[in-house]
């Protein structure tokens, strides 16, 4: 052989060596790749309404993106034209009135032409959903909506979503205006505000779409969402939407972690316990939905305790008064806190001067006890009236010795159902008379827990506990008490989460 050749040869064998393995390599790489695109995330599931709104807790739902992320735009709508169709569903909610968002073309007549072009929540639906609309001076909103916007995202393409966009609202405090996202389809998550006539433009720049709460998959929904009181008659125009521009970033900008290997493997941390998912915090700033019965023998109403403000509820005579809290239904496995004080206007006076009194927490309401004529006037005590609720209650004991608690379900003007006993408080709890107390009630499937200074007081497993609901709150008199002297219960600081998001 001639020497050339062999060391031809010689030379020739790792090239075509290395070539082959580095086309292996390539082959490796872009199926992981394919495997990683097919995997990222899935399309988003149909949309299937009605569609429930859950407020995120301030810090979540005030994050602005980060730029440190390579953001893409890839959406940007100005409702031009009615193309936006082919992205956006248009809803109202059952029940409500039928009012839904679609696009103005006409403004002029309004005094600024500011709205033309661009999406109001204030338009009647009709065959060919949406119309354009002309916006006139003396047009308004009506009570009792609540109407949707929401624009399908496409979690396939990208990792992260923000969105930025301009509003105007011309609303009475009792609506309320703001952006949701979803995951699944039917639960939104994100933030309203009442704004109050602020006829003018402002920008939202930047909102981040998080993961949804429980949840690893992102958004595959972004929504609009308007709402108006029941009860207040609307004075206004309503909400209006434009230059919406939305980005993500793509798949291939997002990187998997390096990971080093130790010779001996560390343990991993005990992850940190996520708080459960607020959806619904009173502070009682305003009365908003809270809905109660006054007259000369009882009254209820807002009163402001130690720099903020708080609910109470008074009587003076013998009977039972309660608040229900706004059409919002809790979710079906959740937690309901509230601060409370009881006797602050008598707290010098004697526990047994009020012996058998009673005040505490409704849940898991069913039916409307309300008149729908009167949203004011309770009609829920009768036989066959499908009203039904839970209670807990904490008793002052007749002889002013201190308190019992009991827990009770009550439907069609009786309370068939009740968890043995009033019982007294475990040694060593105590009620402030001169301060602020916590109550807290648990409810997960048929188990019902009630807490008193975090305590717990009552445990109750009742397989007729239903699903979701309203709250309340409510006091009830015996007529021991001096007419005189009112018998009061004041609330604050009242949350509800979500124990099964």
């Amino acid at each position: 052989m001639n020497p050339k050749n062999v060391l031809s040869l010689r030379w020739r064998t790792p090239r075509a060596l290395a070539l082959a393995g580095l086309m292996a390599l390539v082959i490796v790489v872009t199926a992981l790749a394919l495997t990683q695109t097919s995997t990222v995330a899935a399309p988003p599931p149909p949309l299937r309404g009605p569609f429930r709104f859950i407020e995120l807790p301030d810090e979540m739902s005030a994050k602005i993106a980060s730029n440190d992320i390579q953001w893409t735009p890839f959406y940007t709508e100005t409702f031009s034209d009615n193309s936006f169709l082919t992205t956006w569903t248009l809803s109202t909610t059952p029940g409500m009135d039928t009012h839904t968002w679609a696009r103005v073309v006409n403004a002029t007549a309004y005094p600024t032409d500011a709205l033309t072009d661009t999406l109001w929540s204030v338009a009647y639906p009709g065959p060919n959903l949406p119309v354009d609309y002309t916006v006139h001076a003396g047009d308004t909103y009506s009570k009792n909506m609540e109407t949707w916007a929401i624009l399908k995202l496409d979690p396939q393409q990208y990792a992260h979503f923000r969105v930025s966009f301009d509003y105007w609202v011309d609303t009475q405090p009792g609506a309320t205006f703001g952006w949701a996202f979803s995951c699944d389809g039917t639960d939104f998550y994100g933030k309203v505000e009442t704004y109050s006539h602020v006829r003018q433009w402002t920008p939202m720049k930047g909102v981040e779409l998080v993961n949804c709460p429980g949840q690893l998959s992102m958004p595959g929904y972004f929504a609009f969402l308007f709402r108006s009181s029941d009860t207040e008659t609307p004075v206004g125009l309503g909400a209006f939407v434009d230059n919406v521009v939305v980005s993500g970033t793509p798949w291939n900008k997002v990187y998997m972690p390096v990971v080093r290997r130790d010779p001996t493997p560390i343990a991993s941390p005990t992850p940190t316990t996520q708080p459960f998912p607020l959806t619904q915090s009173y502070d009682f700033e305003s009365l908003g939905k809270w809905c109660s019965t006054s007259n000369d023998s009882w009254t209820s109403g807002i009163v402001s305790l130690g720099g903020s403000n708080a609910y109470y509820l008074a009587m003076k005579q013998s009977s039972y008064l309660w608040a229900l809290s706004p059409r919002d239904s809790s979710a079906d496995n959740f937690r309901i806190t509230a601060d409370f004080n009881l006797l602050r206007m008598n707290s010098s006076r004697s526990l047994s001067d009020y012996g058998g009194a009673k005040f505490g927490l409704l849940f898991t309401v069913k039916g409307n006890p309300f008149d729908p004529a009167d949203p004011c006037y309770y009609n829920g005590g009768q036989a066959e009236s499908g009203i039904g609720y839970y209670r807990f209650i904490v008793k002052i004991k007749e002889d002013g010795s201190g308190y019992k608690t009991l827990l009770t379900r009550w439907e069609n003007g009786v309370e068939p159902e009740q968890n043995g006993n009033f019982v007294d408080l475990p040694a060593g709890v105590t009620i402030n008379r001169t301060g602020w107390n916590t109550m807290r009630i648990d409810r997960y499937g048929a188990n019902i827990k009630a807490y008193i200074n975090d305590t717990l007081v009552q445990n109750w497993d009742n397989s007729n506990s239903g699903t979701g609901g309203w709250f309340g709150l409510f006091t009830e008199t015996t007529g021991n008490n001096p007419s005189s002297w009112f018998f009061e219960s004041d609330w604050d600081n009242i949350k509800v989460y979500n124990l099964n998001p």
